[in-house]
């Protein structure tokens, strides 16, 4: 999401002279958390609709403003290296990488799929679960060996910047993963946010995400 998202804030700094994006790329949950904080934030884009619901709960969102803007999917991933083991053989790793389930969505989303497949418990159990504070993390692990196996986004571990061997993760374990982006009440630049929101919905901004692996 962190290059989709610069280069729409190229394309609409272009078309906006005098426009500057600011961009503030971390976990879903963290940004939720900062926003809760009054942190100076016109728009937010999760990688779960959950932090969006729970910014609505509080009244943090501009009404009728949310839209799902692109879709993903989750895939292992492995270091060559590594036995190669398909997904319901996860427990059978010393240590396993995922995302922070309390804060970065991915996390969650993996460990759902774990515990559809009847695995998560043996391996919270055994000690074998790695939390990371982000997806890059979790590739960073699996790239230097420190970890035999993780699961992230499939954007991810398409871009090139990791030697991991991916695999899907089976469709009967996963969620449906929706990216929703909306303005936030507090926005100090209520116009040009939603001129940015409606520059992401559009089909000029779905391609640029298609570009970077994700669905619409």
């Amino acid at each position: 999401m962190k290059e989709a998202f610069t280069e729409l804030g190229q394309q609409f700094e272009r078309a906006h002279p005098g426009a500057k994006v600011v961009f503030n790329f971390g976990s879903s949950g963290e940004l939720c958390k900062q926003i809760e904080k009054d942190a100076p934030v016109d728009v937010f884009a999760s990688a779960s609709t959950d932090q969006i619901m729970e910014l609505e709960k509080k009244e943090l969102v501009a009404p009728d403003t949310v839209k799902n803007f692109a879709k993903n999917t989750l895939v292992m991933v492995q270091n060559p290296e590594a036995k190669s083991l398909t997904f319901a053989e996860l427990a059978k790793v010393n240590r396993l990488s995922i995302g922070d389930p309390l804060t970065v969505p991915c996390g969650k989303y993996a460990k759902d799929a774990l515990m559809k497949a009847g695995i998560y418990t043996d391996l919270e159990t055994a000690h074998k679960l790695v939390f990371a504070m982000n997806v890059r993390q979790v590739l960073t692990y699996v790239d230097s060996g420190d970890v035999d196996a993780g699961i992230v986004y499939a954007t991810d571990a398409a871009i090139g910047h990791t030697k991991a061997v991916s695999k899907p993760v089976p469709e009967k374990y996963m969620e449906p993963i929706d990216y929703p982006i909306a303005l936030i009440r507090s926005s100090t630049h209520k116009q040009l946010a939603q001129e940015f929101i409606d520059l992401v919905t559009s089909p000029a901004g779905k391609s640029i995400l298609q570009g970077r692996g994700f669905s619409s």
